[in-house]
């Protein structure tokens, strides 16, 4: 018997309730004495992104540098853009250790490509904080992000219940766009395509295959999937939300209209919402993840315990509530 979704509502509010007491726990960041550089001075921190192409790792750098304005990190901390290329992160973990920083924030563009880097900075006795996407070895004091696996799987259940809101069947069959092989959140988040896909008798993965987390290579990758499976697709989850643009497009070109759900909330996938209903989203907070994260930092420097993992919240975004949603990040 087909299990039927219901789809859940998530109140904007609420979950950023959540987000904010998660990002709490570590203290107010240095009030009482107690979260700072070790000597009363504010911290010198370098974040270590991916790619400033993905709009999710700008809002982590205007975030960052708001944190620097407030004084709650040294104006002397670094931002590092490695323009997706594995050597060019390397290079940054490496400048960072030689600028003797008092703590590092990183998300690997994969997790395997920057451990000797990582152990480079354990060697060096410098605070490793992973953010977003995880690494494969070496010492980190904890890993702040949301639960990938779970955004996998609430997206493709968004797409379900959009798929079962648009027909009646007695099967639905999905496509899937992966991101960047080889990285933590790309195997996470295909994680929770899978469990999905077994979790619900009445849908089917039908085919699944990276689109490298961009635009164009969705569009290229979503052109080949119509090629070959046509009307067959019921709907497509995609593991960002770029990707669901180049999805977006490929569908519109071929004159089809399928549901899409992505991850992540970026501002260009949410602003198709109110022209179709059927798409939606699970939105990270990459601001909440920052400030946890330099709270986090600032209390391992002052000897106070910290969590191995620190779970940020993802917020499922649909057509009811992207107005709202856009207001409060992109207003």
């Amino acid at each position: 018997m087909s299990r039927k979704l219901k789809r859940r509502h998530f109140i904007l509010s609420g979950a950023l309730t959540g987000t904010a007491l998660l990002a709490g726990c570590a203290g107010d960041g240095g009030s009482d004495g107690g979260s700072d550089g070790g000597d009363g001075s504010s911290p010198t921190v370098g974040l270590l992104v991916p790619s400033l192409e993905f709009t999710f790792f700008a809002r982590m750098q205007n975030a960052f540098d708001q944190a620097k304005s407030d004084g709650d990190i040294s104006s002397d901390s670094t931002f590092y853009d490695a323009g997706n290329s594995q050597s060019q992160q390397v290079s940054d973990v490496e400048n960072a250790v030689s600028n003797e920083v008092d703590f590092i924030m990183i998300s690997a563009i994969t997790a395997e490509g920057v451990i000797s880097a990582i152990q480079e900075a354990n060697e060096a006795d410098i605070p490793v904080i992973a953010i977003d996407r995880n690494v494969a070895e070496g010492e980190t004091v904890t890993y702040v992000a949301s639960d990938n696996v779970q955004l996998g799987q609430r997206s493709t259940e968004l797409c379900l219940s959009f798929m079962q809101e648009e027909s009646d069947q007695d099967m639905y069959n999905i496509v899937q766009l992966e991101g960047t092989p080889g990285a933590s959140v790309t195997n996470d988040r295909g994680e929770g395509f899978q469990a999905a896909v077994s979790e619900y008798d009445n849908l089917e993965s039908l085919a699944s295959q990276t689109g490298e987390f961009s635009t164009q290579e969705a569009l290229n990758v979503m052109e080949d999937f119509i090629t070959e499976y046509g009307d067959e697709i019921d709907g497509v989850f995609c593991q960002n939300d770029l990707m669901a643009l180049g999805a977006h497009q490929a569908l519109q070109n071929a004159n089809r209209s399928v549901p899409i759900t992505g991850i992540d909330g970026t501002e260009a996938w949410i602003e198709r919402f109110p022209d179709n209903p059927t798409y939606g989203t699970i939105a990270q907070l990459p601001e909440e993840m920052v400030t946890t994260s330099i709270e986090q930092g600032k209390a391992y420097l002052a000897g106070e315990d910290v969590e191995d993992t620190m779970v940020v919240e993802g917020l499922e975004v649909t057509q009811e509530n992207a107005s709202d949603y856009l207001d409060q990040y992109f207003g």
